[in-house]
């Protein structure tokens, strides 16, 4: 599976780590391990995104090894990196937000390592395994096929992106080798009681009451197999809450029984709506989302679309309807 992209990695000096847009704890968490397993070799690495860590996720980075996109600050970096690697991030340099039409005109090897099902041909080479939980099984991989060491710090990174990715466990994707992987961090010292802590019991208050809001605006259609809501930039901006405090929102529809998929629309910058689509299973959402430029998961995918809330709610909603009709 390495065999193109090792020496490759064993070959170059000066690195750029990047994920998609909006990172969650498996874009990230892939990102610091894989950085660590570099600097192990000596090299020069720097991570990039175009979006701010989430404020959940921002422990398994405690010295700011992550960067957000200046192109005053890294332009001359872009251009000097001899190595891009793109995590969790199939599908095309839009994926990556402006840091992404920065790398495409950056010179380099270009290399993506991914579990989603979406085009790679935006870069020279490509690790994708779409049966894996999370990208962060094909980092420890990588990790134990280059022979490195995973840290404490490295296991509680990887861990955290597992955990996440899978849903505590739960999705289709996890797998024997999932637990078996996620046995080995715990043995390198990942600690799942502060990993929880930290991701799921330190939201603000405002973030809590949003989520009631929230809850208390979820409307279904399809008798009861949709469950929909939206969010504002206003509705944020009452209750204090920035868009990093969101992460589990897209999925509150899920905890109502008989819903099949769930759609969360939110205002976005520049005239944009991010919908974020979440199935039990049943029903394939990332075709939908692809429909509008974005991917994902069978069961969780998601894209930034052009319009009014109201307008792309009413377009998106058609489509699940219609799929749901034809996978029953």
């Amino acid at each position: 599976m390495w065999t193109n992209i090792l020496p490759i990695l064993e070959n170059h000096t000066h690195f750029i780590i990047t994920a998609h847009v909006n990172p969650d704890c498996d874009a990230l968490g892939s990102e610091l391990a894989l950085a660590e397993l570099l600097r192990t070799r000596n090299k020069q690495v720097t991570i990039i995104n175009s979006d701010p860590t989430p404020v959940a996720f921002r422990f398994l980075d405690p010295q700011n090894h992550i960067n957000r996109f200046s192109a005053k600050k890294h332009t001359r970096l872009i251009k000097n990196a001899e190595v891009i690697v793109v995590l969790d991030a199939s599908g095309g340099w839009s994926r990556l937000g402006p840091v992404g039409s920065a790398l495409e005109k950056a010179g380099g090897v270009k290399l993506c390592i991914d579990h989603h099902p979406d085009p790679t041909d935006f870069v020279n080479l490509a690790v994708v395994d779409t049966q894996a939980s999370a990208t962060a099984e094909l980092i420890f991989d990588l990790v134990q096929t280059m022979g490195g060491v995973v840290s404490p710090q490295m296991a509680q990174a990887l861990y955290a992106a597992i955990v996440t990715d899978t849903g505590s466990f739960r999705f289709p994707k996890t797998s024997p080798r999932t637990h078996q992987i996620a046995a080995q961090l715990l043995a390198a010292g990942a600690d799942p009681l502060y990993i929880y802590s930290q991701i799921y019991e330190q939201n603000s208050l405002g973030a809590v009451r949003l989520r009631g809001h929230v809850l208390a605006s979820i409307k279904t259609a399809a008798r009861g197999q949709i469950a929909y809501y939206t969010l504002t930039k206003q509705t944020l901006n009452n209750y204090g809450v920035k868009t990093s405090e969101l992460d589990g929102f897209a999925s509150l529809g899920q905890q109502i029984g008989g819903v099949r998929v769930t759609l969360f629309c939110m205002e976005a910058s520049g005239g944009r709506v991010k919908i974020s689509l979440r199935s039990d299973g049943s029903v394939a959402v990332n075709d939908v989302a692809q429909a509008y430029g974005g991917g994902g998961h069978p069961s969780a995918a998601g894209a930034l679309v052009d319009g009014t809330l109201d307008d792309v709610l009413a377009a998106v909603l058609k489509k699940i309807t219609a799929r749901i009709q034809t996978q029953k």
